[in-house]
């Protein structure tokens, strides 16, 4: 029979893929499936599942129990001459309740080119359809009218800044030290730099860093 034909190649293949599985099974997410196939024998193909339930599969079952679609499935017809491995990867297959997963699967082939054993990782994209579409929601609504504000806000602070300016300077003259101490003075004294970008605004106005602003301001506090 292949079964024992194979059993030694089988067994070098499967130990080390079992041995990842058992690490993979602490760290998979509830979604995620990884399953390991020996394919001489079909009608019990299942070895080891991690994460069943996301295909609705368990060990001992069926090779064809599995999702619909499988292009792994086509890496099974006729011999591979020449590789110990073919991977199919990024491909859709489709449950029996018609969950739609992420695929991919590795075939493992005899010395000769017989079809061995499949490792393959099925992923349920649909838990991250749903947050994606209550961010999109969310993103529909909220940052609208938050974006307006802030753009009221902001113009509001410019306007000030440029009042306060206006005030201490004469047009199209630089602002010395002195006249920018005391516009600085005003500015936080109506409250400008409690204001989200304040300094930022300030400075810009001003034609000066913010670390410009900051050490203005320092310097008020000393005396």
């Amino acid at each position: 029979m292949m079964k024992s034909e194979y059993a030694e190649q089988i067994e070098l293949i499967s130990g080390p893929l079992e041995a990842a599985m058992e690490a993979l099974a602490g760290t998979l997410s509830a979604n995620q499936e990884a399953v390991l196939h020996n394919l001489t024998t079909p009608e019990c193909s299942i070895v080891k599942i991690i994460n069943g339930h996301v295909s609705g599969r368990r060990k001992g079952d069926h090779l064809l129990s599995g999702p619909e679609k499988d292009k792994g499935f086509a890496l099974l017809l006729g011999k591979n001459e020449g590789r110990k491995s073919l991977t199919v990867k990024d491909y859709k297959t489709v449950t029996a309740s018609e969950k739609i997963l992420n695929s991919a699967s590795t075939i493992y082939y005899s010395d000769d080119g017989h079809p061995l054993m499949a490792f393959c990782i099925n992923v349920d994209t649909s838990p991250y359809e749903h947050i994606r579409k209550s961010l999109d929601i969310i993103m529909a609504t909220a940052p609208a009218e938050t974006d307006g504000a802030d753009l009221n806000l902001g113009g509001l602070v410019e306007q000030s800044i440029q009042e306060i300016i206006e005030k201490h300077t004469v047009t199209g003259k630089k602002i010395q030290k002195t006249q920018r101490l005391k516009i600085v003075a005003e500015m936080r004294d109506k409250g400008i730099f409690k204001m989200r970008g304040g300094v930022q605004h300030a400075a810009q106005a001003l034609g000066v860093t913010r670390y410009t602003v900051y050490n203005d301001l320092e310097v008020m506090n000393e005396k």
